[in-house]
């Protein structure tokens, strides 16, 4: 051994938009984002959910 050896960066590091690794990269990154996008606006319906009864129930 001469101490040389041969690197390559994967797809996704160096950057093929059509490799099946950088498409499922960027499928696990959307998925992800619709994840976190429904769980806050399940969050945001609760507090308005809740803030329509806490009107109705404090009105005579």
């Amino acid at each position: 051994m001469n101490g040389s050896y041969l690197v390559m960066a994967c797809s996704v590091c160096f950057g093929n938009p059509n490799s099946s690794l950088t498409k499922g990269a960027l499928a696990g990154v959307l998925f992800l984002l619709a994840v976190i996008v429904s769980v806050l606006g399940g969050i945001l319906v609760t507090g308005i959910v809740w803030s329509r009864r806490a009107r109705k129930i404090s009105s005579p």
